[in-house]
Parts: structure tokens; C-alpha cells; sequence
């Protein structure tokens, strides 16, 4: 037995010893680039391609069987179980989508209406859900190191510390809270992408301890039917509580979030101070009586990286990103809008209600109309002095009262738009004051913008719109009758080569092209868009 042990060490040390000689070491063989790994990480590819192989003939099938080309979830998983096995695949009809869960490898994969897979991704089971001080093993997250969300408990849980109220679960046991945390100096990670009608998003869709959330006490109170009926997820931060902390999304996206509330309405009600990036939101956000946003509702705020397709309703101030972000704001990066934004009674636009501070690298795709308010694709009101750079507006923008701006609409405080550009239809139909006007840029200054929108009002409308003008540019075959305006030039007949030329030529004061400023090049439509 002794020969043995000795024979398998010696054969051990010379695997090692012809491995060495080879030219291969223990960490080429081990480490994160490792020919192990990378072997794993080819299987894993080849999982993945053949599982949604397998989703798209199921889809394909389901959709033919059925006489409208229709998707219906018995006939998707009829399909499904012949090409696989009983058992090895499980479909949730989570409303507009279908999730297509593979049991063996814990992965799944969203597939719209249309039969296209839109999201993918593997199941986390969480071991300590509604508690984010530990991590998804249930081990207790270091201190200093970021809080962990990884199921919708985890997102309850920390609503619920910020408001003050509610229930948090610690050991699997639910404890009532009365105290708000603020998490000022501290951050909260998003670990996973989360879906409000999906049992995998929560530990326990079933679960009832944390009770009534959604104002219906006779519902039986299971998290998943609170958080998508009555008044939904509550958000985080209230008119008194607020969140100033940082909120790290890491690329991950809240899908299907139903707010339905009296109080301020977003994935954040309230902020002070706080930093949110890099996450994105889907679903319906209704503020019955306040503010509304995708990210968040109210209050100041650093937003970077941060996508809302949600369709936002307010009576207060609503955008895409934030809603009312006040005079305080500091700046707003990288983000866009692709959701519909209304407001009743204030200003809309769609990426921020009001704002101040820097809004930079921002776009709007989606509706924006206000009842009784200023309405614009980017930015609605300039509660302080702001400074709009690289961004463009192309969804349709509708007051019914107020004025219309393709990038801003109401400049309460000085709006300098650098670098921007409207193709959106920009409409004002009322005429409650003298400059309800529709606008095809809006602000203070604009430098180096241009605007091809068609532009509708009951009183006047302005291809730029702003009180200063400098290399500005509008195409009179397109924005319909306009008001005279000094220092701005028609490109109707120019050369799109030309006009591309014409923004790439612009110089500030020390005679270069701001090297903040993004360079152009012809887009689709034919028409400069950044490169």
C-alpha cells in the first residue's frame, strides 16, 4: 500500500515536471486566462448558443402553430418538452414576455412578443434574502465593502431601511423596522438582473412575511402579487427620508417595476446627494399627486450610465432619468430615455423634469407631452445655471399649454446647449402665456447645434429658439414656418458632407474644437449625428 501511495506521488511530480518542460505553468493552467478556464468558459458558450438555439425553434414553432403568429405559453412549452425533455424547461408568462428557464443549468432567457430573446442570464439562488448586509452565501458582507441586492427581498429590504419602516428579514426571520438609514458614506450594489414578474427574481415569490405593501390587505399578501398590483414597490426615499448613499447598478436592469402612489414615484422617491450609475429600468411609474422618474423622482443627485424605458405618469414634475432634480443638481452622464413621459400638471421632459449643474451625453427616443406644463426632450426646466453638451432629442414633444423645446424648454436659470441636435416633432398647443412658443433647441446660448423637427404652435415657433445663437442650423424644407432669427443658416440646399463639415469646424476662443465636444459624422437619415 506504502509502494502504491509512493508510485502516485512520483507520477504526480512528473506530470508536474513534463508540464514545467512543456513550457506550462500551474497558472496557464489554472488562472482566470488559464487553459482550464478557458475551457470552461468555451463549454459554458456552447451551453448557452445551444440553449437559445433550442428557445429560438421552440419560439418558432409556438408562433407557427398558432393561426395569429401569436406566442402562447402552453404551446411554447408543448414545444419546448418535444425538443428537450419533460421537466428539463420551464416557461412564466410574465405579461408582454415569456422567461424560458432551463432547470439543469439555471440560466434563462426573456423572449418578447415578437420572439426575440431580449435578456439572458443565470439564476442566483440568494441565501439570506432580505438582508443586504450578507452576501448571496449567506456570509456577512465586510465592513466597508458594498451592500448586496440579489433578489427582490434584497431591493424590498432596502427600501424599506431607507423609508424607516417596514420589514427586513435577518436568520429567515422578519423583523419591523422604525428607524430610516440613510447610507450616507455608503454604497449598494445591484448583483443581478431583477424582474418584478419573474418567480426566479425573488427567493420566494410565495412568501407573506413581509405583509401588506400594496394597500390590499386581502390579497394574501404574497411579495410578488404586492410588488405588481395596488401601489406596487414602494420607492426608495421618501418627503423625509431621503437615500445619500451611492447606488452602483453594475450594468444589471430592474425590469416590469409597477409603482402606482400618491407619493413621489421612481426606483428612487427622494435623494440627497446621493450617486446612482449604471442600471437600467423597465415597467410603469405612476405618481398620482407628486413626482415621477425612471431612476429617480426627487432631490440632487450624480446620475452616470443609467437607461429608463419605464412609461412615467406624473401630476408633478416627470422625466425619463429624474424628475425634479432642483437647483442643487450637480450633473447628469451617459444616460437616455426610450420610455413615454406625461405629467397632469407640471414640467416633463425626457431624461430631467428640472435640473441643474451638467447634463452631458444624453438622448431621448420616447414621447414626452405635458397637460398643463413646459415640455422638452432633454431637459424641461433649468433650475439652475446648466450646461447641456452631446445630446439629441428625436421623440415627439407636446405641451398643451406651456412652451415646447427639442433640448430644453424653460430657462428659469441661465442653459447653455453645446453640441445638440433635435429631429423630433416639437408641438405646443396652448397659449396660457406669451411665450408658450415651440422651440427647436431652446436655451440661453446654444453653439453648434441644429435642429430638422417639425415645429407646430398656436403662437410662434423658432427653429433654435434660444437667445443666443452661434453656428446654429435648421432645414427650412422641414421645421415648417418659423420666426426670423439672427445667426442661425438654413442647410436646405447644402451637401450633407458640407453641413457635417460645418459642425466640425466650429472653434471656442482659443480657436480649437472643444475636446469635450463629440465629433460628427452622417447618420442614416442622412443628417450629421455624433460619431
Amino acid at each position: 500500500m506504502k509502494e502504491k501511495g509512493i508510485t502516485l506521488i512520483a507520477l504526480i511530480v512528473t506530470i508536474i515536471v513534463l508540464i514545467i518542460l512543456a513550457g506550462i505553468t500551474i497558472a496557464t493552467l489554472t488562472g482566470d486566462d488559464g487553459i482550464i478556464n478557458n475551457a470552461n468558459n468555451a463549454k459554458e458558450e456552447t451551453e448557452i448558443a445551444n440553449e437559445k438555439e433550442i428557445v429560438d425553434r421552440a419560439t418558432i414553432n409556438a408562433m407557427g402553430n398558432n393561426k395569429r403568429g401569436n406566442i402562447v405559453k402552453d404551446e411554447l412549452q408543448d414545444e419546448l418538452d418535444r425538443i428537450t425533455k419533460v421537466g428539463d424547461t420551464e416557461v412564466e408568462d410574465n405579461g408582454e414576455e415569456f422567461e424560458v428557464f432551463f432547470v439543469k443549468t439555471n440560466r434563462y432567457y426573456i423572449v418578447d412578443i415578437d420572439g426575440d430573446i431580449v435578456e439572458e442570464g443565470e439564476i442566483v439562488i440568494d441565501k439570506s434574502p432580505g438582508d443586504i448586509t450578507k452576501d448571496e452565501n449567506g456570509n456577512d458582507i465586510e465592513e466597508g465593502k458594498p451592500y448586496e441586492i440579489w433578489c427582490i427581498e434584497d431591493l424590498v429590504a432596502f427600501s424599506n431601511m431607507v423609508n424607516g419602516n417596514g420589514i427586513i428579514l435577518e436568520n429567515g426571520k422578519a423583523i419591523e423596522i422604525d428607524t430610516p438609514t440613510n447610507f450616507s458614506n455608503k454604497t449598494v450594489e445591484l448583483k443581478t438582473n431583477l424582474n418584478f414578474k419573474s418567480k426566479h427574481s425573488y427567493a420566494n415569490s410565495e412568501r407573506t412575511d413581509f405583509g401588506d405593501i400594496n394597500g390590499n390587505e386581502n390579497d394574501g399578501n404574497t411579495l410578488m402579487n404586492e410588488m405588481t398590483t395596488g401601489t406596487g414597490f414602494k420607492p426608495i426615499g421618501t418627503e423625509n427620508d431621503y437615500f445619500r448613499g451611492a447606488f452602483e447598478g453594475n450594468g444589471k436592469e430592474v425590469n416590469n417595476i409597477y409603482i402606482d402612489t400618491s407619493n413621489n414615484a421612481g426606483l428612487f422617491g427622494r435623494v440627497f446627494y446621493a450617486t446612482v450609475e449604471n442600471i437600467k429600468i423597465s415597467g410603469l411609474i405612476t405618481s398620482k399627486e407628486h413626482h415621477a422618474g425612471g431612476i429617480i423622482a426627487e432631490g440632487p443627485a450624480t446620475i452616470k450610465n443609467c437607461n429608463n424605458e419605464a412609461t412615467i405618469n406624473a401630476k408633478g414634475y416627470a422625466g425619463g432619468i429624474v424628475g425634479a432634480g432642483g437647483w442643487q443638481s450637480i450633473s447628469l452622464e451617459n444616460s437616455s430615455n426610450t420610455g413615454d413621459i406625461y405629467s397632469e400638471k407640471d414640467t416633463v421632459a425626457g431624461i430631467a423634469g428640472s435640473f441643474a449643474g451638467k447634463i452631458n451625453n444624453c438622448y431621448n427616443l420616447g414621447n414626452v407631452e405635458s397637460l398643463r406644463g413646459y415640455s422638452s426632450g432633454i431637459l424641461g426646466q433649468s433650475a439652475g445655471k446648466v450646461e447641456i453638451t452631446n445630446c439629441f432629442n428625436e421623440g415627439n414633444i407636446n405641451s398643451k399649454a406651456n412652451a415646447s423645446g427639442g433640448i430644453t424648454a424653460y430657462t428659469y436659470a441661465e442653459a447653455t446647449v453645446n453640441n445638440c441636435y433635435n429631429t423630433g416633432n416639437i408641438i405646443t398647443e396652448g397659449s396660457i402665456i406669451t411665450s408658450a412658443n415651440s422651440n427647436g433647441i431652446g436655451g440661453t446660448y446654444a453653439n453648434n447645434c441644429y435642429n430638422i423637427g417639425n415645429l407646430k404652435s398656436i403662437r410662434k415657433c423658432y427653429a433654435i429658439g434660444a437667445n443666443t445663437m452661434t453656428n446654429c442650423y435648421y432645414n427650412s424644407t422641414l421645421v415648417g414656418k418659423i420666426e426670423d432669427e439672427n445667426n442661425i443658416e438654413d442647410i436646405s440646399k447644402l451637401d450633407k458632407n458640407e453641413f457635417v463639415n460645418l459642425l466640425n469646424s466650429y472653434t471656442n476662443e482659443e480657436t480649437q474644437y472643444p475636446s469635450d465636444w463629440r465629433k460628427w459624422e452622417i447618420g442614416e437619415n442622412g443628417y450629421p449625428t455624433f460619431e
